[in-house]
This record gives C-alpha cells, structure tokens and sequence, in this order.
C-alpha cells in the first residue's frame, strides 16, 4: 500500500502540472484556489473510498455533494457576502452544461464571470476521485495516467493558440506520469516476488536521461525552427461582433445642438481631475468616415474582480452599443434591470481599448468598473520627445493643401517627433473652432471625408474636434507614427469625491500616437478664440509654402502602395554576421536533432551496462549470485524468447541443461545457511553468459546488437 500511496501522490502532482495551462485561460488568483481545493477534496474523497472500499455509486454520490458544497464558494465567492447565495448557485449549477460553450465565445483571459470556473473544478475533481481510485484500487491502476493527459487536452483545445514555452509543461507532466507508471509497476513487482530487487533507482535514472535529452533535443529544435500553430477549438478569433461603419464621430456635431448642450449624458463617481471619460476609439478611414472597419470585438466576461479605483457610472441621455469607461477597465459589474443582458453582451476590442454592449446601452443603465490607469494624454511641449514605434497602418493621399501646410509647419523640425510636434502646434494656432449648430456660431460643416477635409485647409481654418482629429491623425500618419482618434468626453469641473454630470457640451476627441513606449494621447483642437471676419468678394491670402514638399515619411510611412525601392523605403543590407548566425543556428538545430534521434538508443545501451555492473557489484554475496539469474532471465526477454515467470527457476529452464544448471546453483546460494563464495558467484555468472551466447549461436550476428537495443527488459518488469 506505501508504494500505491506514493504513486498516488506522484499521480496528484501530474494532475497538478496538466493544470498549469488554465491559467492562460481564467488569468484569476482564483483559478489556483479552486483548482487546488478540488485536487485535494477529490482525493480526500478517493481515499476514503479505498478505505470504505465504497463501490461506485457511494463515490459519485459523496462527488456531487462536494460538488454543490464547494460550488458557489470556488466560482463565485464575492456573491456570498452580497447574498446572492441562491442566485449563484443556480447560475453554477447551469454552468456544468453551458460553460463548456461559453468558454469558447468569450476573450481570453475570461475571469471568474458566468460561473466559467465550474468547467475546470468538474474536470479536476471528478478526475482526482476517479484518477486516485484507480491508482489506489485497481490492478491496473497505470491507466489513472490517463487522467492527467485528458486534462493537459482539454487545456490545449480550450486554451489559447499561444502560450508560453508549452513544451515545458507538457516534459513537466510526461515526467511526473512516467515517474507514477515506474512507481506503481515496481510496487506489483514487489507484491509478486517481496525478495525481488528494487530497479526504481535505475528505471528512474535511466527515464531522467532520456528525458533530459529528449528535452534539450526539443527546445533545440523549437528555438531555432518554426513551429507549426497550435490548433484549439477556439480557432482564429473569439470573435462575435464587427462593428463596420460604426462612427460616434459622425454623430459628434449633434453634442453640440441646443437641446443636447446642456443635456446630463451620464452621471459619474470616483472621477478624479484630468479623468477622460472614452467612449470609442477609430483607426479605420475610408476617405468618408472614420470608424473601427476590420477591428473585431470578442466577446469578455463581466468580472467582478480586478485592481484599480472605482468608478460607477449611471446612463442619461447617451445611447447606442459603446460604452463608456475611465482608463483601463479591468473589471465591471453592471447593476439594475437589465444587467443581465447587458452582462450578456459585453464586447471588448483590446488593441483599441474600446468596449461594447449588445443590444446597447440606454437611460438608466448602471454599472461599475475598477480602473487602471491608461494612455497618458502628453502636453503640448513634451510631443517633440516622442519616438515613434514601427508603423504598421501605412498612410493616405491627402489633398495638396494639406501636404502643403504639413510641410509649412515642419519646414525646421528634424527628428519625427519635432515635426510632429511642430504639425500640432501649426493645426492649433492656425484653426478656430465653430461647431455651426447655433446661429452666432461662425459657419462650419459637419463631416470629416477628405473634400471636408481640404476646405478645412482654408483661410482661416474652421471647423471642431470632428475635423481637426482626423486631420491630426492623418498627418502624424504622414510622419511616420500610427495614430487614431479617440472619442470620449472631458468633464469640465470634476471634485473630489462628489457626482460628475457629464454633459453635452463635454463630447470632446483627440489623437493618440503609438511610440515606443506605447499609445499616448495628444490634444489637437484649439481653444475657443474669436474668428476673424472675411471681407465678402476678398479672394482668401495663402503665403506660399518653402520649396520643401510635404516631409519624407518614416519606414512603414509611406503611402500605400508606393513603389518598395523608393529611396525612403528600408535597404535589405546584407549583414555577413546575420547569415554567419544564421548557418550556425540551423547547424545547431541539425545536430540537436541528431542528438535527439541517437538519445533512445544510446541511452538504452547504457541503462543496459549501468544494470548489469550494478547487480556484478552488489553488496551482499547472494544478492550477486541472483542477479545472474535475473540478468539471464532479461537477457533471454530481450531476445524474445522470456521465460515464464510464475514458476520457480527449475521450472523456468525447462529442458535447457545450462539453465538447469544455474538455476540449481542460484537456488544454493540464496537458501544455503553459508553465503556462496566468490568462486561460485562468478561460475554462476560464467554460466548465464553461456546460455546466452548458446542461444545466439545460429541466430545472425544483429541479434546481440538488436537484443541490446530492445527496450523489453526495462520497461516490463
């Protein structure tokens, strides 16, 4: 029974190593308290049962009131201080059937929302009770090791198609069901036959070997050659939203109409002053609209866990499917009526860091949010330290008028940065804002298409956050950064502590520009100043620009489609050290494959050698003498010609005079009241090389070789 103790434990850490890779999926301190609380319920449970001798029936039973016991508290413990006791339980008990699904339409990492733990504490403690079961009370109890391989893939089809270093969990786990597969045969081997030597040092020693080669031929080969991806079930996208053609700044002029100015949009706590309140962010331009084109929303659980400050916030007038936040959320919790659906509905764009709702928010909708803090917006005078990352947006043709402007403002500037700050100070000094909704407003055209656009360029500039952000992020485009607008709301007066009404008049946009460092935001509208009157008739005075043309874009800058040997396109510069590495990576790669093709045999040859110079040199004199016999008896197994093995040695060499002969004289050794001398020992392993090479003898020269690369001998005692 120790030995089964132990392989019990050993089958424990195996379910523990397969469960490694469900972090990638929940990403929640809680997925290792419920993981472990089953593991170890789940086992207490088996043991019990081996000591009960419970037959099936009573172990399930004792599985499912566990499972209702320990429901709630391992899926959803935030509920039980508000509760909702009842509530969750129900929502948990649907989960056993309807987590499985939902596991696959929502956004990794999906958090401890909709009861999703449930999926992984079944798996586990049903797969402990029956896993240590078996391993405590069947006769063939290897077969528990299947329970950590279905483990292991249901977190490969669940999981991710991307995970860090996958290899080495998966070596972890073989490892710990190798060493449990060891453990569990040697101890039948020592209920058959108690006076059998132990081979779990060597069976162990030799299985490390193989398995360090194994692994360092593996990571070889994985560093320096491409992999294939992963296939799981949750294919290429989680995706079930795209909003195409979805724009709030299409509809942001209507902010500003007489009835809207002053209408309470949305009511906020928690903010703190310089809060941006972010409702949408838009990469995608068409030349008519600006909107979000191929970014794909994945569906996200509503936690209710997470880090930050809190921020609640109540809907008034604002409606549609996008739904406000304050920096990163990074957790939310919808309350009211319809939280449910809107809990339901949550979609989440994590590269723009928008959100959305389905079927949309409307008045009176509430919810709450922890957030983290998020894109820093940068003053005006600190753009020009900015470097920008690689550009992988590419730009537009613009109009020529503004080409000509960008090119006026950064006439001086040298690095990217410089001229993009020059761009921004040049498009606020030069614009005046008219939004051209009341009557004493200046006349202004809403829209932001290119031909809105190049009448924007104009004397003098007039127009709002519409036009001047697409603008802006149109021309940081030009040079070199990758940008896009953000869409939100900046409360004017925010105190501490005390409610925000976020008004009409508070819609507001900018830019942010992608740089090394991440996303920053950038203002890029003017503040309100009085426009000057043009004279009826007088043609508009533009200054003509320096000869030097709009600025050279950055690598990745250009516009699209531009011709790649272009003088600003990036050179391919044959570097002779890069081709030298690359040569001795593929050699490296050779050669760990090759030492990985030769590990199996080398290492069998010499657990061979280990094993037999071992029992030569064995301590006790009969414990030598019977080594001749086992070392026989492998010898003969690995030619295939194994002796039976549930007779005595007599018995076992039949009709073969040599055998007979050994066998006799083993038995005197082991049984004689005086240990054999050294003499007799070494006859005794004088005629078990006898037998052998008697039975070599016409068989072929490859047989004695083939015979020392069969694994038989190792793996099935």
């Amino acid at each position: 029974m120790t030995g089964r103790a132990a392989g019990a434990g050993l089958l424990l850490l195996a379910i523990a190593a397969a469960c490694v890779p469900m972090w990638w999926i929940f990403g929640t301190p809680q997925l290792v308290v419920a993981l472990a609380v089953a593991l170890l319920v789940g086992a207490a449970i088996a043991a019990v049962g081996a000591w009960r001798r419970w037959r099936p029936v009573p172990l399930g039973v004792m599985g499912l009131i566990a499972l209702a016991l320990l429901a709630v508290p391992l899926t959803a413990p935030q509920r039980i201080p508000r509760g909702e006791w009842l509530p969750a339980f129900a929502e948990a008990g649907a989960a056993i059937v309807l987590a499985w699904r939902r596991l696959l339409t929502i956004g990794l990492p999906v958090g401890t929302g909709d009861s999703l733990l449930m999926a992984p504490v079944v798996l586990v403690l049903a797969g402990t009770i029956v896993g240590v079961t078996l391993a405590l009370r069947s006769r063939r109890a290897e077969a528990a090791a299947l329970v950590p391989a279905v483990l292991a893939v249901w977190g490969i089809l669940w999981g991710p198609d991307d995970l860090p270093a996958p290899w080495l969990t998966g070596l972890l786990t073989i490892v710990l069901l190798t060493g449990y597969v060891t453990v569990v045969r040697q101890a039948r081997r020592r209920s058959r036959a108690p006076r059998a030597l132990s081979s779990l040092a060597r069976r162990v020693g030799a299985g490390a070997i193989v398995a360090v080669l194994a692994g360092g031929g593996g990571a070889a080969a994985g560093a320096l050659l491409p992999l294939p991806e992963r296939v799981v079930l949750r294919g290429d996208s989680a995706s079930s939203v795209t909003l195409e053609a979805a724009s709030p700044l299409s509809g942001y002029r209507a902010n500003w109409a007489a009835d809207a100015r002053d209408a309470a949009q949305l009511t906020v706590t928690g903010l703190v002053p310089g809060d941006r309140i972010r409702l949408a962010a838009l990469d995608d331009y068409d030349g008519e609209v600006l909107g979000v084109g191929r970014a794909a929303f994945e569906r996200v659980a509503s936690a209710e866990e997470g880090q930050g400050r809190i921020v609640g916030i109540t809907v008034g007038e604002l409606s549609g499917p996008w739904l406000p936040s304050v920096g990163v959320p990074s957790a939310i919790r919808f309350v009211g009526p319809r939280a449910e659906l809107l809990a339901s509905g949550l979609h989440r764009d994590a590269e723009l860091g928008a959100l959305v709702v389905l079927p949309g928010i409307v008045a009176g909708d509430g919810y709450q949010l922890l957030a983290e803090p998020g894109s820093p917006v940068v003053a005006g005078d600190a753009v020009a330290a900015l470097r920008p990352a690689d550009p992988v947006q590419g730009s537009e043709t613009l109009p020529d008028a503004m080409l000509e402007a960008l090119a006026a403002w950064t006439g001086e500037a040298s690095t990217p940065g410089e001229r993009l700050g020059a761009m921004v100070d040049g498009l606020r000094a030069a614009g005046y804002v008219s939004h051209g909704v009341l009557e004493d407003e200046a006349p202004s055209r809403a829209g932001h298409s290119l031909e809105r656009l190049e009448e924007l360029f104009s004397e003098p500039m007039i127009g709002d956050a519409e036009q001047y952000a697409t603008a802006a992020m149109l021309l940081a485009r030009q040079l070199g950064f990758d940008a896009r607008v953000v869409v939100g709301y900046t409360p004017d007066a925010v105190e501490d502590g005390m409610p925000t009404v976020v008004r009409g008049a508070d819609a507001d946009a900018w830019i942010e520009v992608r740089t090394t460092s991440g996303w920053v935001g950038i203002d890029v509208v003017a503040e309100e100043r009085p426009i000057p009157e043009q004279q009826d008739g007088a043609p508009s005075i533009v200054e003509e620009p320096p000869a030097q043309q709009a600025p050279a874009p950055a690598p990745g800058g250009q516009e699209q489609g531009a011709d790649p040997a272009a003088p600003s396109a990036p050179q391919d510069l044959g570097d002779p050290a890069s081709r030298l590495l690359a040569a001795f990576g593929a050699g490296a790669a050779v050669l760990g494959l090759l030492a990985l093709v030769a590990a199996l045999p080398v290492g069998l040859v010499v657990a061979k050698v280990v094993r037999r110079r071992r029992r030569r040199r064995a301590d006790a004199p009969r414990e030598r003498a019977e080594h001749a016999w086992t070392e026989l008896v492998d010898q003969l197994r690995d030619r295939g010609e194994p002796p039976r093995l549930d007779g005595t040695r007599l018995e076992q060499a039949a009709g073969d005079e040599r055998m007979r002969d050994l066998a006799d004289r083993v038995d005197r050794a082991v049984f004689a009241a005086a240990p054999p001398t050294d003499t007799e020992i070494d006859e005794a392993w004088r005629l078990s090389d006898d037998v052998v090479a008697a039975r070599d003898v016409g068989a072929g020269r490859l047989r004695p070789l083939l015979a020392k690369l069969n694994p038989a001998s190792l793996v099935g005692r």
